[in-house]
């Protein structure tokens, strides 16, 4: 008789192999370079201090940061001015206590070289222990084509009348005649798609073209007030406190163009 040989079983399991394999992995080849296939769409990771650990090179470049590595380790504040810097954290802060994502929020994001109309998505991210260890965030450029509009092709005709119109007094009565809907479901649709009113929003699109004349022309306040449909510079000035948390003059002297050096 011979003796009866057991098989060694192998105990390993799928969860196991699948750990080695990112265990494995070279940092950059996963979701990071994934998402610079995607248009327009740019992947964030931060720990619970809020400083970044992993992010695609598109959001790298939107950050101003040369490279990703040089990225690592720090926060907003260390690319951002503070005034915008702090609304990230405000938001970056709520999903890290309360561990509720914040998805497809629509805000306008000035920076250096843009200001867009950005859909912001934050998640938590929990550790082995179930605490929240970080988050995980994508941005994207609100285009013509997203779901955003597909699903709401009136508050697409609006938003197109008032970006042809925001230079004069616009209301609501006009918006809604132009789209054919009563007023009361103009304010709906513009509180469900964008968290904000009708004219709020028409005030937005008005300091979206005041940073944009700010930053590319010599234009006096007076004729930028004017030609973005504030009622005078003061009123204007308030806006961008307001919103912004600096004055037109200030924002100009910060990401206006720079003479080039001879």
């Amino acid at each position: 008789m011979h003796p009866q040989i057991n098989p060694v079983k192998n105990t390993e399991t799928h969860e196991d192999r699948f750990s080695e394999f990112f265990r494995e992995l070279k940092p950059g080849q996963f979701l990071e370079a994934l998402f610079e296939a995607v248009p327009n769409a740019h992947l964030f990771i931060k720990d619970s201090e809020r400083r970044f650990v992993a992010a695609s090179e598109g959001f790298a470049r939107q950050m101003g940061a040369d490279s990703v590595s040089s990225l690592l380790g720090k926060t907003d504040h260390d690319f951002t001015p503070r005034f915008i810097a702090d609304a990230f954290v405000k938001d970056d802060l709520s999903v890290l206590r309360t561990g509720m994502p914040i998805l497809q929020k629509v805000e306008l994001v000035p920076a250096q070289n843009s200001l867009d109309w950005l859909t912001t998505t934050k998640i938590p991210l929990y550790g082995i222990s179930g605490k929240i260890i970080g988050l995980a965030g994508i941005i994207r450029k609100t285009e013509d084509s997203d779901e955003l509009y597909r699903e709401n092709p009136v508050i697409h005709r609006i938003v197109e009348q008032i970006g042809a119109n925001y230079s004069r007094k616009i209301s609501v009565c006009e918006m809604a005649a132009h789209a054919g809907i009563s007023s009361s479901t103009v304010e709906r649709l513009f509180r469900s798609t964008f968290g904000i009113s009708p004219l709020k929003y028409v005030k937005k699109v008005r300091m979206h073209a005041a940073c944009s004349m700010l930053r590319n022309s010599k234009k006096s306040l007076a004729t930028i007030a004017r030609e973005c449909g504030f009622t005078d510079p003061t009123s204007m000035s308030r806006d961008f406190r307001l919103e912004l948390k600096i004055n037109p003059s200030s924002y100009r002297n910060s990401f206006g163009k720079k003479k080039p050096h001879k």
